[in-house]
């Protein structure tokens, strides 16, 4: 008899086995007809309770469950913290949700939780509460793994919906409160332009929210996500190659040359690019860090997965050099210490991973290599608030044209620290950055998993074997190996 069937209980999955042991597990109480079972062949786990035959006698009651404890690997070996009431469900009960009025502690417990899973940089102290494993193991989201990446999505995505609402929200403001000159220069389509890339912007928060809610489904909720980004993204980049000439309202007299209207046109036109140059800016950059982050954090789920370690490989150089045009021009144009010592850190952050190539390029297993891999995810953030930091007191410090670019006095400051038009760019920057490393882990998991899948499937096949002798011809001839030391 083949070995074929498996059953998960509690998040714990044993097989393959023969029918025979299954119904003997069955028996012995080992799990009962409300867990799962599934072999090949079969669509999706089921209930054990729909196999014809596997119950003979009336079922033995269900074992008491006993409290996962997720493996510690956390640097410093603090233990995980204490499961906490996340389910949104719960919420909507008297004295506990938004109907039944939650309380200012338990909305600070909260949001210390959901900021805590976001930035934990080893998933193992993530814990998955009792109210998200009813949840998870209800849509058959049986892995441990699995599970803490769920629930480190949703907090992810409920983070993400504070910056993101702010940048939405500020962005509408800002072109309501566009200056009348400005507004008359615009056509009518050109002002529809601007209204559907700022609306545009809330597709990020709305999107966030239901795939929050929906973090127990994770095939749905991925949807959603990208769903948000191709929306927030493509509405941007759609509307920056709109032809200028059809933005603008050019209000000149009848008797205006042609050489007078192209002149304004092409004001207009250099005016406009510019504004849709600020305007990706934040779009662009937010882009290329989150593409590290999320395979970096991808590589602590699943250490043994090479494609989220050659991913991050891959992504880090592009990331600084794609950054590097802009590095050289704010060299050029302010050319101050701080200046630069700042986007060093942040830009070139990423980089202390390539520190790290060798575990991120096989499989890893052993726990000195999982925290090695921990404390580096921990450099890179901490070298990237060094170089925030340190951007921030150039702004309040250096000077162009006789004034300090930020400060409080108007008069002797070119910005204001309540600047709305500011704080708009770098609140963007963070939501689309935080909203895009839940894509890219997204992604990339998918694309880790299609990879497996691929390579079981081609493992033992005859192309497989010429593969291999192929695959070590060519390792002889690109890397050979060293010759033994004679004795």
């Amino acid at each position: 008899m083949e070995l074929e069937w498996y059953y998960a209980r509690d998040g714990v999955q044993t097989g393959p086995v023969t029918f025979d042991d299954l119904k003997a597990a069955a028996a012995a109480g080992q799990f009962g007809p409300g867990d799962l079972v599934w072999k090949d062949g079969m669509a999706d786990w089921a209930p054990a309770r729909t196999v014809s035959g596997l119950f003979t006698g009336p079922p033995p009651p269900p074992a008491r469950p006993a409290d996962p404890e997720p493996l510690s690997l956390s640097v410093g070996g603090s233990p995980p913290p204490e499961p906490l009431p996340l389910d949104d469900d719960d919420y909507g009960r008297p004295g506990r949700g938004r109907r039944g009025g939650t309380s200012g502690a338990e909305i600070v417990v909260l949001v210390q939780e959901f900021f805590r899973r976001a930035v934990a940089a080893n998933p193992a102290t993530i814990a998955v509460t009792p109210e998200e494993e009813k949840r998870l193991v209800a849509a058959s989201v049986q892995d441990p793994v699995a599970r803490r990446f769920a629930v480190w999505r949703r907090a992810v995505l409920w983070v993400t919906l504070l910056p993101t609402g702010f940048a939405a929200l500020f962005g509408l403001i800002t072109l309501l409160d566009m200056d009348k000159e400005d507004k008359e220069s615009l056509s009518g389509f050109g002002m529809l332009v601007l209204y559907l890339q700022a609306l545009a912007l809330f597709a990020l928060p709305v999107c966030a929210v239901l795939a929050a809610l929906a973090y127990d489904r994770l095939a749905a909720s991925t949807k959603l996500v990208l769903l948000g980004g191709l929306i927030s993204f493509g509405v941007p980049i759609l509307a920056a190659f709109v032809p200028a000439d059809a933005m603008i309202d050019l209000k000149l007299d009848k008797s205006a040359t042609v050489a007078e209207v192209d002149a304004a046109k092409s004001t207009l036109g250099l005016v406009f690019g510019i504004k849709f140059y600020l305007l990706l800016m934040p779009t662009v950059l937010s882009l290329l860090p989150a593409v590290s982050r999320a395979c970096g954090r991808v590589k602590t789920f699943l250490p043994e997965s090479l494609a989220p370690g050659w991913g991050l490989v891959a992504s880090v150089p592009l990331c600084v050099l794609l950054t590097l045009a802009t590095f050289v021009l704010l060299y050029h144009v302010a050319g101050n210490a701080l200046l630069i010592l700042g986007l060093l850190l942040w830009v070139g952050a990423p980089v202390l991973y390539m520190t790290q190539f060798r575990l991120l390029t096989r499989p890893v297993t052993d726990r000195r290599d999982l925290e090695s891999l921990s404390r580096t995810q921990l450099g890179v953030l901490a070298m990237t608030v060094g170089g925030v930091v340190l951007l921030v007191i150039y702004l309040f410090t250096a000077k162009f044209f006789g004034k300090t670019i930020m400060g409080f006095d108007k008069d002797k400051a070119l910005l204001r620290p309540w600047s709305l038009d500011l704080h708009h760019k770098w609140i963007e920057y963070v939501g689309r950055s935080l909203f895009l490393t839940v894509l890219f882990a997204d992604l990339m998991v998918r694309m880790a998993l299609s990879i497996w899948k691929e390579e079981r499937a081609f493992a033992g096949t005859e192309a497989a074997a010429a593969f291999d002798q192929t695959m070590s011809g060519l390792g002889a001839a690109v890397a050979p190996a060293r010759p033994e030391p004679l004795r």
